[in-house]
């Protein structure tokens, strides 16, 4: 690492004066990053505003690597411009080192070519800019290493054939260049905000002075006051990570009410990670009534919000271009389900304001057919099937989302005829532009200005990925997809925003930015001083000797203590904080680091500042209102069938919610069937069967080859049939599987059954109306059986073995048979009992409550049974179980919607309900006052 001794040094206030005299049109000032030279362009046009100017010539004020891209531009058009390579972008190199690696003998043994090219290219610029070509030799490299020598041979051998260069070898080509030609460059250049430089900008920086270029190492701004006593200094400990953030916020609040002209810095190590949080709580703190904004005013607020984060997002993570890679990936080889609803919901489609209800509609509906991942095939066939059988809410005979469905086959179409297999950037650039104004990208509505910015964002990247062929000619679309995402996801992007006074930056944006206040977060023992990050394709020890900042821990100490040396002394007030607990699950406690603990703590006085709840509750008279019910309902046909008894047995608020708010879960596409759906083929198997044979006699006399047709025909009717509810889901193979277990499990049963007494099958899958009280429901019965004594016996079958404790009580777990016994019109008075069958391997059996004993085997008679001891007659266990069904039925129809669950928490396990009963609230303040009767 070398410094800027060897040149002329010069106060930061005499630079300024220098700077703002009039002499801008030959001076130039480079700074290491864009954000220093966008506060120090600022700073100059203050200055001339505050002197009452009405014009000034601009600044030439800009970033380092920009100012060698100008210089290179200069040459590159010169009227003495010999043979010059042309200049690859960051973009350009990079997928030109995935090239190499992938050509290479061991890049088809690499997981991920992307990350090694990434990894490989940062090794060439470290090699580049520490000049560590000539000392490579002198050490021992290991594997990697080597590779990476080969790797680098044949990338520079590339630039050499192509007539090429890269931003890594920039500053070498320049600087051969002034031996070669005249080349315009700057009077006098200030080197603004560089702590340390490279060998090789040391080296271009040295030939510029040589070249007649005054070149003037700026000494940066020094608060006084903090390097004599320490005066103005704070180090306070907090609870955790988020608290810090909190009281940054407060702190930096009270601040800048007390100076509305204060700047304010807030520097968060790890920023990426905290982004997300610091965004949340500072602007809940600077606005606290921004979150209960109307949708329309919410973008206005966040853009009058005081602070700016420094770090953005990456470009792929905002909504619309995460609708844009969906599109693209769908053209492609399909999207997981999820990202597909999303995109169907998304307003950056066509029309996807006027059709948002009806789309949500159709993912719900999609989502009881779909595969976890889907193809733009498969989409067009589904949502053409939902709305060709009029699946949900048609009103005459109309396409639910007619658009939606021209967008799609429009898209089908195109993809069809004009995508290659394999093709260049620049045209696959025109056909995804193409792709996206077919879906109608990005929408109906007017973007607001976060949008717009990002959409203009999104254009330069295509711009660049379309000059990706200077690198790679021709590709498949699948990585040139990819690499469009690999562009996006490494483009922070962080739209513009007016001038603000609250700055919030990561560790490396703050580098030579002063500030009237200061808070620097996250210094615990854990997270200060930075780790080392060597790069593994390089000697360790030639790093260390090099004293590449972050190339080893003795410089990863070094680097620390400069930047915590820089911040105490760039404002006149710095806060050092650090947590007592790490933000994990287990919370383990930290210690300050040990660059600080020099710093007496001493706590802050903030003032409380009250959140928007609070100050609504405080100006309100709360009144609190117990109240179960909701609106009664007369004689009525409820939707549902038997799950309305059963639900609201197992809670009344869950009856209510389901089947009469209508209230339900999304489903999740699963791949393959799930337990109900194997369920459901198990019942149309045996419904099949039956309705063929009819009696116990006839299975008994079916020859075997006739068994075997009879079972392998119904096992295919049951998996065509579900093959039209989830075409996607049963490949040929997977049918013949499932066809072969549905054989295996019905012989096994059929078997059961042949130990039976003489029966025959009235009725299966029975479609019928029962009312209970003043309730009526549509039922289904699985089956009923006639016995030789002409008693009717009810069967449901089961994929387990039920208890028939599940049947008894008030509110009975199992409701349905004993509901079918007793309220079916015109019903089974006749019935001898109700009965589980279990139709499963290994437990195949009979359980229930009957009447007399031996009606099934093993079955015992109901007054025989511990459970129905205190029954003396049918009589009464029947009319026990229809006073209790109409109480259900009466409490249902009364609007009882009580969160009483039958047996917490077993009952609330699987309830998708959780969320609007609140349960788990509940019975915390019930036990927090059972707490405090029994103190």
């Amino acid at each position: 690492m070398l410094d800027l001794s060897q040149f002329p040094q010069l106060p930061f206030d005499a630079f300024f004066k220098r700077l703002t005299s009039g002499i801008t049109v030959t001076t130039t000032v480079v700074t290491p990053n864009r954000r220093l030279a966008q506060a120090l362009k600022d700073s100059f046009n203050q200055h001339q505003t505050n002197q009452h100017k009405a014009v000034w010539h601009s600044a030439d004020i800009l970033p380092f690597t920009s100012f060698l891209e100008r210089i290179y531009l200069d040459a590159l058009y010169s009227s003495q411009s010999q043979d010059i390579p042309l200049l690859l972008t960051s973009a350009q190199a990079h997928v030109l080192w995935e090239e190499v690696i992938q050509s290479s003998g061991t890049g088809s043994v690499l997981l991920n070519i992307t990350q090694t090219a990434c990894q490989a290219y940062e090794a060439w610029q470290l090699r580049h800019a520490w000049r560590l070509s000539f000392d490579a030799k002198e050490y021992i490299l290991n594997d990697d290493g080597k590779v990476f020598q080969i790797w680098a041979d044949s990338y520079e051998a590339l630039l050499i054939k192509k007539h090429l260069t890269d931003p890594a070898c920039l500053v070498d080509l320049i600087t051969n260049l002034y031996d070669q030609m005249t080349i315009k460059q700057p009077e006098c250049l200030f080197c603004y905000g560089f702590e340390n430089l490279t060998p090789q900008q040391v080296f271009f920086l040295d030939k510029l002075q040589r070249t007649g270029c005054e070149v003037i190492q700026v000494q940066p701004p020094v608060i006084l006051q903090n390097q004599s006593d320490g005066a103005g200094i704070s180090r306070v400990c907090y609870v955790d990570g988020q608290e810090e953030i909190f009281r940054a916020a407060v702190w930096a609040r009270s601040r800048l009410e007390t100076n509305h002209a204060a700047s304010i810095g807030v520097i968060v190590p790890a920023l990426g990670n905290w982004r997300n949080t610091v965004l949340r709580i500072f602007g809940e703190v600077m606005q606290p009534d921004a979150r209960d904004a109307l949708p329309q005013k919410k973008s206005q607020q966040r853009q009058n919000m005081p602070f700016n984060i420094s770090l953005g997002s990456p470009l792929a993570a905002y909504p619309l271009v995460d609708a844009a890679f969906s599109i693209l990936e769908l053209i492609g080889q399909g999207l997981p389900f999820n990202r597909a609803g999303c995109l169907l919901r998304s307003p950056f489609l066509r029309s996807g304001e006027s059709e948002m209800n009806q789309r949500a509609l159709l993912d719900v509906q999609l989502r009881q057919h779909a595969e976890p991942f889907i193809t733009l095939e498969q989409l067009v066939m589904l949502i053409q099937r939902i709305e060709d059988t009029g699946d949900g809410d048609h009103r005459n005979g109309e396409l639910k989302c007619p658009m939606l469905i021209k967008s799609l086959l429009s898209l089908h179409a195109f993809r069809r005829h004009n995508f290659p297999r394999k093709g260049q950037h620049a045209a696959y650039a025109q056909l995804i532009s193409q792709a996206l104004q077919i879906m109608g990208f990005p929408g109906e509505r007017t973007l607001d200005s976060t949008e717009y910015q990002t959409l203009q964002k999104w254009h330069e990247v295509m711009a660049d990925f379309a000059t990706l062929d200077r690198a790679v000619a021709i590709t498949p679309y699948k990585d040139a997809v990819r690499r469009l995402k690999y562009m996006a996801a490494n483009t922070l992007f962080q739209p513009q925003t007016p001038r603000v006074p609250i700055q919030i930056l990561g560790v490396l944006e703050a580098a030579g930015m002063v500030f009237d206040h200061l808070w620097v977060m996250g210094l615990s023992e854990e997270q200060w001083p930075l780790r080392s990050r060597p790069n593994p394709f390089l000697p360790y020890e030639l790093q260390q000797k090099a004293r590449i900042p972050m190339g080893s821990t003795a410089e990863a100490l070094n680097y620390s203590r400069q930047l915590k040396d820089g911040w105490l002394s760039s404002a006149n007030e710095v806060v050092l904080s650090h947590p007592k607990f790490s933000d994990s699950a287990d919370a383990q406690e930290m210690a300050p680091s040990q660059m600080i603990r020099s710093i007496p703590e001493h706590p802050l006085d903030l003032p409380q500042y009250m959140n928007h709840l609070d100050s609504i509750l405080a100006t309100a008279r709360l009144e609190s209102i117990v109240d179960h019910t909701v609106q009664s309902v007369g004689k009525r046909e409820i939707t549902g069938g038997v799950a309305v008894i059963k639900d609201y047995a197992a809670c009344p608020f869950r009856a209510w919610a389901r089947h009469r708010a209508r209230i339900k879960s999304r489903d999740e596409p699963h791949a393959g069937l799930n337990a109900m759906e194997r369920g459901i083929l198990a019942h149309h198997v045996l419904c099949l069967i039956w309705r063929q044979l009819k009696t116990k006699e006839a299975l008994d006399a079916i020859a075997s080859g006739d068994f075997t047709n009879m079972l392998t025909n119904a096992a295919n009717k049951a998996i065509l049939e579900i093959k039209r509810r989830r075409p996607f889901a049963l490949t040929e193979r997977f049918a013949a599987i499932e066809q072969r277990r549905l054989i295996n499990l019905m012989r096994e049963w059929l078997d059961k059954e042949r130990k039976r007494g003489n029966f025959s099958v009235v009725a299966t899958e029975e479609q019928s109306t029962i009312q209970i009280g003043q309730l009526v429901l549509q039922v289904r019965l699985d089956r009923v059986d006639k016995l030789d004594d002409g008693q009717r016996l009810i069967i449901d079958y089961k994929t387990r073995l039920y208890g028939i404790n599940t049947m008894l009580g008030e509110r009975p777990d199992e409701p349905q048979l004993p509901l079918y016994l007793v309220m079916a019109q015109p019903g089974v008075p006749d019935a001898a009992g109700v009965v589980f069958a279990s139709v499963k391997p290994g437990q195949m059996d009979f359980s229930g409550i009957v009447r007399k004993q031996e009606l099934l085997p093993g079955l015992k008679a109901f007054n025989e049974i511990k459970a129905c001891a205190h029954f003396s007659t049918w009589d009464e266990l029947t009319t026990k179980w229809r006073q209790d069904f109409i109480n259900l039925a009466n409490g249902f129809l009364n609007g009882d919607a009580s969160v009483v669950p039958k047996n917490y928490p077993v009952t609330c396990q699987y309830c998708e309900i959780k969320p609007f009963c609140r349960i788990y609230e509940r019975i915390e303040s019930v036990t927090e006052e059972q707490d405090i009767e029994h103190d």
